[in-house]
């Protein structure tokens, strides 16, 4: 596969389940090669999309960013780095990074220059310390939860198919069974009660969805292990994350239609809530206390209405960037959220205002310097700190369901972030 926004990335196997999510939340058109060698059509309606949104928000940092990847892709590279250079001075955190179309011009001196530039203004915070170390180095994880009657972590793994228990340190054991006939784990949750586990199973980026397209979130009974439900998603591309309400409702984000999937408690399968197509690049989704519902865009964050699943984007000063986020949750108050598109990955502490309406600001709580981070992901709160996964290595993972220079891996760092700064 290769993305047809853009023509620079010189290994087509290097990155491309990262560069697949990228380009579903620019909202670049992902297609297999053998099926169009040039998407120039696609990528000028991309620009189209970013120019118009940009006539609402001109100084919307992270608009010209991703402007700047689709000019790069049809071949405008003076206008490109341009845009980059725009951004210097306002101290946002947008960094370009190796996979996310930038490659084509990365030993550039120009393009070099302007991306240092860009790094050395944001402001390095102190390395978290490392929580624990899994040992294996091809788990390739995207998702966590804490099990806190348990004193667990679970992590998904997206190359093995499977759900594991870690304990505080770190010893593992396999809690899905091979039986659960799992896809691609990637979004984890634990309800409110601590009763069950859920998590999203899905193949939609793998090469075998062009058979079988399967996409669902299994819900495990937490005090025996054993696989409970099996709620799939029929009309669903590609899920990627899960939330549970109070009463049981279960919310998926679908990052690949940019739409939200629902299950009542009575239902027995995930159905589409909202429009579809409305919640552009979905990916991180949480709950606060209230039931307020708040899912990450490919440019911002939206606050979802629980009654009709109409989504508002929330407004917020263009000294802030919350657009590229992964893994989104709730605490006193405020949104966590693990950022890895526009920047080689960081995580940042997002004040609400006005009822949770509305961004007040962002404190970055680790920045992309931590020597464990390579594609950080997903978090769980517990122990008093934010545990992340600093090194997911997902843009190793192949759709051939094969793993990219696996032995240069190390083992999974869960980094203790602290909550704040």
């Amino acid at each position: 596969m290769k993305p047809t926004c853009s023509p620079f990335v010189p290994d087509r196997r290097k990155h491309v389940f990262r560069l697949a999510i990228v380009f579903l939340l620019v909202g670049c058109v992902y297609v297999p090669a053998w099926a169009a060698e040039d998407d120039a059509p696609g990528a000028q309606a991309q620009l189209a999309r970013f120019q118009a949104l940009r006539k609402e928000r001109p100084n919307d940092g992270v608009l010209i960013f991703y402007e700047a990847i689709v000019r790069l892709g049809l071949g405008q590279r003076e206008a490109a780095l341009a845009l980059l250079r725009s951004l210097k001075g306002r101290k946002l955190g947008l960094i370009p990074a190796r996979g996310v179309g930038f490659d084509g011009v990365w030993d550039e001196p120009e393009f070099a220059a302007i991306r240092k530039e860009l790094a050395d203004e944001e402001p390095r915070t102190p390395d978290s310390p490392v929580a624990f170390r899994l040992n294996d180095p091809k788990l390739i994880p995207e998702g966590i939860a804490w099990d806190p009657k348990g004193e667990r972590f679970f992590i998904g793994s997206v190359a093995q198919r499977k759900i594991v228990a870690a304990d505080a340190k770190g010893k593992t054991r396999d809690f899905s069974g091979p039986n659960d006939k799992l896809d691609a784990i990637l979004g984890l949750t634990i309800d409110g009660e601590g009763a069950h586990l859920y998590a999203v199973s899905t193949n939609g980026f793998e090469e075998s969805a062009k058979t079988e397209r399967r996409n669902a979130v299994v819900r495990y009974d937490l005090k025996s292990g054993r696989l409970l439900d099996r709620l799939a998603a029929p009309e669903a591309m590609q899920l990627n994350d899960v939330a549970v309400a109070r009463d049981g409702t279960v919310y998926a984000t679908d990052s690949a239609s940019g739409t939200l999937f629902r299950k009542k408690p009575a239902e027995k399968t995930l159905s589409r809530f909202g429009q579809k197509g409305a919640l552009p690049g979905a990916n991180g989704i949480t709950l606060a206390p209230d039931g307020t519902l708040y899912v990450t865009l490919s440019t911002g964050i939206a606050r979802v209405d629980p009654a009709s699943g109409e989504p508002t984007r929330l407004p917020q000063p263009d000294s802030v960037v919350t657009g590229g986020i992964d893994g989104l949750y709730w605490h006193d108050g405020d949104l966590l959220g693990i950022q890895n598109t526009p920047n080689p990955g960081r995580v940042i502490r997002i004040a609400l205002a006005d009822k949770g309406t509305r961004v007040a600001g962002l404190t970055v709580l680790q920045s992309h310097h931590h020597p464990e981070f390579h594609e950080p992901t997903t978090g769980a709160i517990a122990h008093g700190a934010f545990n992340v996964i600093g090194n997911s290595y997902v843009g190793s993972y192949q759709p051939d369901g094969t793993i990219l220079d696996a032995g240069e891996l190390k083992g999974t760092a869960i980094v203790a972030v602290p909550l704040r700064r």
